[in-house]
């Protein structure tokens, strides 16, 4: 257990010096025997550095922001990270958060590395791939994400899954899957006599096939949810709109994804009938062509199919959505897409009134447009892409998004309620306190040896991060071994986790507590492994 005890002092460097060996007299040739050694004295271990880069963040869903346990794998340039760490200083190219929903990492020393790619997954909910800002202001050491994944299952959207059989890979009879609801919707047909092959494009071994097709009503702000990031990286006076998409994953029995096909299969995406294409400057209509782009979720790259293109067939059978089509010999995310013109200017806020002191999240929500990103305490303003980033993020000429701004915990300082102007002018944001009473704790931490508890030292640095049940985490102020704790909503019961870097503690130390809000937080204590050394 932690118990309490309080200190104030820093961590300090002990050391202890052995001295032996054997002194004669050259006169008699008397020898003189060393010195006895002092019994062994315990010493408090050095202090680890401060991490000069924190990123803590958590993975919610869209809707309710509540954590959604999840794998997260961390790209850089289609490859597995070798710059990610974990505090402890261990390439940490995947990250498990668990329960909590939570992760901390930073980045390996002499790295320069100013974004990475973090692919999403988890159970019920669309994979996605978040291109997470690495850069910080001066003197600030922290960086505050969080990611915000798409269920399947929502109004605006629509999964379809079909199970068959295959031998040798080679599919007997067309396997089709239609998935459709409201405005989403999307159908894929595979015809008879391909073979289904890995991404090394063998034919898969396994016997039995599971073909997901998923889609997002693309007039919603869960078609931007779920589209990945990344899709416009490269984009100069135009920029590739989404108007439609189209997710599809087949696996066989042992988990080998299918990626190719030995032949093409058809894929078609709904358009809603109203949807205007700003290329043509009206609704789209049959006979259009549209743009095709397709997302790797192993690698988080997008590529544009310069070479393949979406063709708009009939309206359907209700009259509300044109099935626009395409064939291909690969599986991933694919949108249909539109070119407009780019947004050349500042996608920002202006805020009145008091950020608090956990400060805020602000949201950017559309059908194209998805953005999370972390306002501190005493912010008057906020950028969330620069003139040279807007368009890379898929922020148009004409962008309109809803603004909402909230705690890490979901609870809404602001909303735009409808959608509003994103590119040029900085929305103006006045904050209203919500009726929730809030409260800060803090508490100090103290490091005790375990094999002698009349030596201790504060711990500093630590990482130590908070949370409610179902909630996001918030990450602990430092300073100098006091940790405060903000934005607690009082009566609500808050677990604390310590992460002590490189010091060790005793093996039988918890490194976590609960407490309530409103209430005093104990000041705390951990036993540390302790060195023994003998002095004279």
């Amino acid at each position: 257990m932690i118990a309490n005890k309080k200190s104030l002092l820093a961590l300090s460097v002990a050391s202890a010096l052995t001295l032996s060996g054997c002194f004669s007299d050259d006169d008699n040739n008397v020898t003189i025997p060393p010195p006895e050694p002092t019994d062994p004295v315990v010493v408090a271990p050095e202090a680890p550095d401060a991490l000069s880069l924190v990123v803590s963040g958590s993975v919610v869903d869209k809707d309710s922001t509540n954590i959604v346990p999840a794998k997260i794998a961390f790209l850089e340039n289609g490859e597995a990270s070798e710059n990610i760490v974990n505090t402890k200083g261990e390439v940490t190219a995947t990250v498990e958060t668990g329960a909590a929903g939570n992760f901390v990492f930073t980045v390996k020393e002499g790295a320069e590395l100013s974004q990475i790619t973090a692919v999403v997954t988890a159970d019920g909910y669309f994979s996605k791939s978040f291109n997470i800002d690495l850069t910080t202001e001066e003197d600030v050491a922290e960086v505050a994400v969080q990611l915000a994944l798409v269920s399947k299952n929502t109004d605006s959207t629509v999964e379809e899954v079909v199970e068959t059989e295959v031998e040798g890979g080679v599919v007997d009879a067309a396997i089709t899957a239609t998935a459709a609801k409201g405005k989403a919707g999307a159908d894929v047909v595979i015809p008879a006599g391909v073979v289904l092959r890995d991404a090394n494009g063998e034919a898969i071994t396994g016997t039995k096939v599971t073909l997901n097709v998923g889609s997002a009503d693309p007039t919603s702000s869960a078609a931007g949810a779920v589209l990945p990031e990344g899709l416009n990286a490269d984009s100069a006076a135009t920029l590739a709109a989404p108007v439609g998409v189209a997710n599809v994953t087949m696996t066989d029995e042992n988990g080998v994804k299918i990626k190719k096909f030995s032949n093409p299969i058809s894929i078609s995406i709904s358009i809603p009938k109203d949807t205007v294409l700003a290329s043509e400057g009206r609704a789209v209509e049959t006979g259009d062509v549209l743009g095709l782009s397709s997302h790797n979720e192993d690698t988080g790259v997008w590529t544009k199919e310069t070479n393949n293109e979406v063709t708009v067939g009939a309206l359907n059978d209700a009259g509300t959505a044109y099935k626009a089509s395409f064939m291909t010999d690969h599986l991933t995310f694919f949108t249909a897409t539109d070119e407009v013109a780019v947004c050349n200017n500042d996608v920002s806020v202006n805020i009145t009134g008091d950020v608090p002191a956990g400060g805020l999240f602000v949201d950017v929500q559309s059908s194209d447009i998805n953005a999370t990103k972390f306002i501190a305490s005493g912010a008057t303003s906020k950028v969330i892409y620069t003139a040279e980033n807007a368009g890379k993020n898929n922020v148009s000429a004409d962008a309109t998004a809803r603004i909402v701004l909230r705690d890490a915990e979901g609870t809404v300082w602001f909303d735009s309620e409808n959608e509003v102007a994103v590119c040029g002018e900085a929305v103006a944001v006045t904050l209203e306190a919500p009726a929730v009473e809030y409260t800060t704790a803090s508490f100090d931490l103290t490091g005790v040896c375990s094999n002698d508890e009349s030596v201790s030292v504060p711990v500093q640095n630590s990482v130590v991060t908070y949370r409610r049940a179902d909630k996001a985490t918030y990450l602990a102020a430092n300073a100098e071994g006091t940790y405060s704790l903000n934005n607690l909503v009082v009566g609500e019961t808050y677990t604390v986790s310590i992460d002590v870097l490189s010091l060790e503690t005793a093996e039988d130390q918890a490194t976590s507590f609960t407490f309530e809000a409103g209430t005093e937080v104990a000041n705390q204590e951990l036993k540390m492994a302790c060195e023994e050394v003998t002095g004279s």
